[in-house]
């Protein structure tokens, strides 16, 4: 239980300013800098996969100050989502032991043999890391963020012979080709939570950074998806840069050189949008070969992400 001076109570839509500036200042000391947006809480907010009547919490102090936010949000799989964000060492332990508590509780709730929490924590944030250890969890992977600096025009790369790339905006079937092909491609990757389309398209659809002509779909002559990329505007009011939060190939296509062809085409698409670089996230899962290929093409990392698990 918290001292009887603070306050627990569930957010709203409301708070989105408040909880921003608990981030700030979470992220000012630990990290050094803000790497969050006001439209970054805005979309959590409303984002389907939580509930905030339930899945989420906002602690205020005596003088009625926000100090700590903290959520625990379904991704489905037996997998829960979740992340706390305060300096104040009470508030973490109370607030880190609400999301966990919740966590089984969703995992109760929905049927789930079993329940891991799942936290993404940056390297930098060695106090967080610490309380996660004596919590129990461990390291289950890491991410590296990745940026490539657009310096001049990057021309479009010649369509593949025996290939056609289509737009998202076209059809709800170019939408749920990306979908299925995401699906396939991802299937066997840390952390890939299985959803259906129509999640998926949900969940893609309140985010504000969201819109469907940022999907691209490369098509076989007869047909066939063969990969996808989906673009967003996450980082474009503080880096300046497009976001290329997929790319895909489906494994029935892997080895051809359709990633390096996706890739290009991305960066291509964010300089004729007027954007300085490209930022994606990979995990650095030595047998996968995605990290070699964006570094290949000049992609450099900018933040390492810790994304660490344990049962609940």
């Amino acid at each position: 239980m918290l001292s009887p001076r603070y306050e627990v109570r569930r957010p709203t839509p409301a708070d989105a300013e408040t909880i921003f500036a608990v981030i700030r200042a979470y992220q000012t000391a630990r990290i050094g800098r803000l790497d969050y947006t006001l439209a970054d809480v805005e979309d959590e907010l409303r984002s389907p996969e939580g509930d905030l009547g339930t899945d989420a919490w906002l602690v205020l102090d005596e003088h009625g100050t926000a100090v700590g936010w903290g959520w625990a949000w379904p991704s489905g799989d037996g997998i829960v989502d979740m992340d706390v964000f305060t300096l104040d060492d009470e508030v973490a332990d109370r607030l880190w032991a609400m999301a966990r508590e919740r966590a089984a509780a969703i995992g109760r709730e929905r049927g789930w043999p079993s329940v891991t929490g799942g936290v993404g924590v940056y390297r930098e944030d060695t106090p967080t890391a610490r309380r996660l250890t004596g919590y129990g969890f461990e390291v289950g992977t890491v991410y590296h963020r990745l940026r490539a600096d657009h310096t001049g025009d990057r021309a479009f790369p010649d369509v593949p012979a025996g290939f056609v790339v289509r737009n998202g905006a076209e059809s709800e079937r170019v939408r749920r080709d990306a979908h299925e092909t995401r699906e396939a491609a991802f299937h066997d990757h840390y952390g890939h939570v299985r959803k259906s389309y129509d999640e998926w398209a949900a969940a893609r659809e309140t985010e504000s950074v969201h819109d469907w002509s940022f999907l691209s779909v490369l098509y076989t002559d007869a047909g066939e998806p063969a990969g996808m990329t989906l673009r967003s505007t996450l980082f474009a009011p503080d880096e300046k840069c497009g976001y290329l939060r997929l790319l895909g190939v489906h494994p029935t296509f892997q080895g051809r050189g359709l990633g390096r062809w996706l890739l290009r085409h991305a960066f291509a698409e964010d300089t004729r949008d007027g954007w300085a670089g490209t930022i994606l996230h990979v995990d650095t899962d030595p047998r996968r070969p995605a990290l070699g290929l964006y570094l290949s093409e000049g992609m450099r990392a900018v933040q390492i992400i810790d994304a660490w698990r344990r049962p609940v």
